[in-house]
């Protein structure tokens, strides 16, 4: 090759063209220099693992502990211990002596306070009432008085009862402790309130109602009542002394709430629970 064909003459510069330009070029690194360098780069490598994984392992560990921080719905709060004073519990009611009574009338026996008298009057009914006691009237005032158990026939009704009665407190199921073998293990006691009764809270008679049950202020009919084989039911009687001879006692509408008190409740709920029907 010529290489005298190549050369150009300008005006001011006499440029050559060769073909060894790339004879320039700075020479590659030594063997060791580019092995040093893929170490390093491994090793930067290395630690950004190993920090993304202490990372991950932190924010991990922090969720776990929140979330065991945070209360489960399925799990019982420990409870916070209170400052105020334990509720005043009700003392249980006292024993009280009875002695059992049976009616082939209506086919059933029964205990009643050894304190009460009983009247048998057959087909006609029969009551089992208290000595004369203190009551609480309607109006809140202590009252000498009586309080009487009633037997009678199915379908009678007391007068003041009519077509349709309230109930003045929730019923109060009530389980017999020793019911034979032909009769349900269980009743309803009703608290009623006469549609002459005005007094809030006044009550006139608490009735055996088997399995009828009334919530508060819910109407009770005439015919529930009257199904009801035989019918028992209390009432109570206002007395002018602590005599209280028949003729001069009266009905008297006691307090609701006087069936918390025992000396009340007590008596009551031991015949209805001795109650054995035939």
């Amino acid at each position: 090759m010529d290489p005298s064909r190549y050369k150009r003459t300008f005006a001011n510069q006499d440029v050559r063209l060769t073909d060894d330009n790339l004879s320039d070029l700075p020479p590659p690194p030594p063997p060791q220099y580019a092995g040093k360098s893929r170490a390093k780069s491994s090793i930067w490598w290395v630690w950004l693992i190993v920090v993304l994984v202490i990372g991950v392992a932190f924010v991990t560990a922090a969720v776990y502990l929140g979330n065991k921080a945070k209360p489960s719905a399925h799990t019982n709060p420990k409870p916070v211990a209170s400052t105020s004073p334990p509720a005043k519990q009700t003392p249980p009611a006292p024993s009280i002596p009875t002695t059992p009574y049976s009616t082939s009338t209506f086919g059933m026996s029964f205990n009643y306070p050894t304190s009460w008298k009983v009247v048998d009057s057959g087909s006609a009914g029969v009551s089992v009432t208290s000595p004369v006691m203190t009551l609480t009237a309607a109006d809140g005032q202590p009252q000498l008085g009586q309080i009487s158990m009633n037997i009678l026939k199915q379908g009678s009704l007391p007068a003041g009862f009519t077509t349709t009665s309230v109930a003045v407190l929730l019923s109060q199921k009530v389980n017999y402790s020793n019911p034979s073998t032909s009769q349900a293990a269980a009743t309803y006691l009703s608290f009623v309130q006469y549609p002459s009764t005005n007094t809030k809270g006044g009550l006139d008679g608490i009735y055996v109602t088997g399995n009828y049950g009334y919530q508060k202020d819910q109407d009770i009919p005439a015919s529930n009542v009257t199904s009801i084989n035989p019918l028992i039911y209390f009432n109570f009687y206002a007395c002018a002394s602590s005599a209280c001879p028949l003729q001069t006692r009266q009905s008297l509408t006691v307090a609701a709430a006087g069936w918390r008190i025992s000396d009340f409740s007590g008596p009551i709920l031991t015949m209805v629970k001795s109650f054995s029907f035939d």
